[in-house]
């Protein structure tokens, strides 16, 4: 049992393979669970940014300035997701000086860049490029995108309640 065959060598041998192993482990566990969490704040905000672009819509057709309705709507929407969005918007605007444009898609400080979302890029896009046109068309175009992402929410409900019964006839059968 001595020697470069015996118990001692193998377990030695095996801390090799373990040490890789565990470091690996480690580093992908680690850099997942950021982006674990990222993604759980991203669909939190999703979830619940429809009724903040109607807020502001609404907001915006009142007269209130696009850079005040941001404040307003975070505001009523404190210590949620949306919220932390619109108020970073907000903060940009005020403090930093930024137009909307670049409160939202600044490289170094845009709101956008702490939550990673095509649906809320796009809706600002769409915020962005109606401004152009005038509050009122504003106004319109923020509740209709929130119309729009309210029935994409309706509808995937509905696709994940038609997929659950064909989940659990499969099963049954």
């Amino acid at each position: 049992n001595n020697g470069p065959y015996g118990v001692g060598a193998l377990l030695l041998s095996l801390f090799i393979p373990f040490g890789v192993a565990l470091g690996l482990g480690m580093y992908y566990w680690l850099k997942s669970k950021n982006l674990i969490e990222l993604k759980r704040k991203t669909d939190d905000l999703e979830k619940e940014f429809s009724g903040a672009l109607f807020q502001l819509g609404n907001r915006i057709g009142d007269g209130v300035p696009v850079e005040v309705g941001f404040g307003d709507v975070a505001a009523n929407m404190q210590d949620t997701p949306t919220g932390d969005f619109f108020a970073k918007v907000s903060m940009n605007i005020q403090k930093l000086g930024m137009s909307v444009k670049e409160a939202i898609f600044n490289k170094r400080n845009g709101a956008i860049w702490d939550y990673p979302s095509s649906l809320i890029e796009s809706s600002m896009k769409v915020l962005l490029e109606s401004s152009r046109k005038g509050p009122l068309v504003v106004s319109k175009a923020l509740i209709s995108v929130s119309t729009y992402i309210d029935r994409i929410h309706q509808v995937n409900e509905r696709l994940k309640d038609l997929l659950s019964e064909v989940i659990s006839s499969m099963k049954s059968q």
